[in-house]
């Protein structure tokens, strides 16, 4: 910079030094508060810079010097949870708590603080009633509802749970209402076990109104009619799983075989298959009709079906259905495609299964809820149709008639 802008900009910086010191002195003197200690700025550099064992050393220093700052010690404590050393930092807290001399905001800083302690150490109950108590605070009512509603849902109290979801939806928090959809269907599923079909269609279509796009409370509902006899009725609920996320079709295809094989319309089972298939470039739909194609009318017209099917879309997937296909035949070269058989089987075995969005999880059973990380409607099929094609097609050519 210009020498002169500086020689301008010094009257202007001693201005404003002097203002900044004097409405510090006065904001002292009508306060009463002490000023952090150099330590604490210390301590909180060294933890910017990922310094833990350093920050901690300079921040128990300081606690030994001066037993009184609050605010070392809520940062200590702090500190000693996030390494996993939850007594530590529940002593410490508990020992703030204790004292006479801390102002309501302390206080409940150094609460929430203990809360996080209990619910990291386990003790639920505990943090529960922190957290409950917090709530009731503008200052940490979001935090410590968020905190309730882990709580709620690590202890499946789903009803609980829907109070506390309510009420941050209430405080702006928002895609709130899936999650109290998945609340609903967990009563839901229960009631169904139990046997409590009313009580199920009531939490279902909670769900429905809550989240119109909950595919599992459409699942639900068919089931329910399923249930009672009406399987039309259920077929009906089942293929609106379609166009509401037609990613979950392949998780409803055997409830809609079974109720329309209880239907004794096979038939129209397939008609819908062609259609859906038509639609959709989903492996899952192509194998149900392979096998209604090869229960109704036989290998041979599966076969043909797959076979340009797969043309089209080369995948390992359906290069496995048609070696089987084509082994109950016992065909003469037997031995080669029992050979294509396991060595494709063993591919299969890496490109199936479920995925979480969130935290990349992978198992092979759908869940509503990712056991990895907790999160809801996570969890989705792997799309193997997308995968190994140049291998697929390279595969195809070998078995040999095609």
């Amino acid at each position: 910079m210009d020498p002169i802008w500086l020689l301008l900009l010094l009257p202007l910086a001693a201005g404003s030094g002097w203002m900044a010191a004097h409405l510090a002195r006065r904001k002292s003197s009508t306060t009463g508060k002490r000023q952090l200690p150099t330590a604490y700025y210390q301590g909180l550099n060294l933890l910017l810079n990922e310094q833990h064992d350093k920050a901690i050393e300079v921040l128990v220093k300081a606690l030994e010097e001066d037993t009184e700052t609050v605010e070392v010690q809520l940062a200590l404590g702090n500190l000693f949870r996030r390494r996993g050393e939850v007594a530590r930092a529940t002593r410490i807290h508990q020992n703030l708590i204790a004292r006479d001399n801390l102002d309501e905001s302390q206080r409940t800083q150094a609460l929430f603080e203990l809360g996080q302690d209990y619910f990291k150490a386990g003790l639920l109950d505990r943090a529960e009633d922190l957290f409950r108590e917090l709530a009731e605070m503008s200052e940490h009512s979001e935090q410590a509802n968020r905190h309730l509603l882990q709580i709620y849902d690590q202890e499946k109290e789903w009803e609980s749970a829907i109070l506390v979801a309510s009420r941050l939806g209430e405080l702006g928090v928002d895609s709130v209402a899936p999650v109290i959809a998945q609340y609903h269907c967990e009563i839901a599923e229960t009631a169904i076990r139990e046997g409590r079909y009313e009580h199920a269609v009531e939490h279902a279509g909670r769900a429905r109104v809550i989240d119109p796009g909950c595919v599992r409370a459409i699942i639900q509902s068919g089931r329910l009619s399923a249930l009672h006899g009406n399987h039309d009725e259920a077929i009906e609920k089942w293929k609106q799983v379609e166009t509401t996320n037609a990613d979950y079709l392949g998780e409803v295809l055997d409830l809609i075989a079974t109720s329309y094989r209880a239907t004794g319309n096979l038939g129209a089972y397939r008609n819908f298959l062609e259609g859906a298939v038509d639609r959709h470039n989903d492996v899952r739909l192509m194998f149900a009709l392979v096998d209604v194609l090869d229960e109704v009318e036989g290998s041979t017209r599966a076969e043909e079906f797959l076979v340009r099917w797969l043309r089209r879309h080369p995948t390992i997937f359906g290069l496995y259905r048609l070696i089987e296909l084509k082994l109950k035949q016992k065909p003469r070269d037997k031995a080669d495609l029992e050979l294509l058989e396991g060595m494709i089987g063993s591919l299969l075995k890496k490109d199936s299964g479920y995925v979480c969005r969130q935290c990349g999880f992978t198992g092979k059973s759908h869940h509503w809820q990712c056991p990895g990380c907790k999160s809801w409607n996570s969890i989705s099929s792997i799309q193997s149709r997308n995968q190994n094609f140049q291998y697929a097609a390279t595969m195809l050519k070998s078995v040999k008639g095609l």
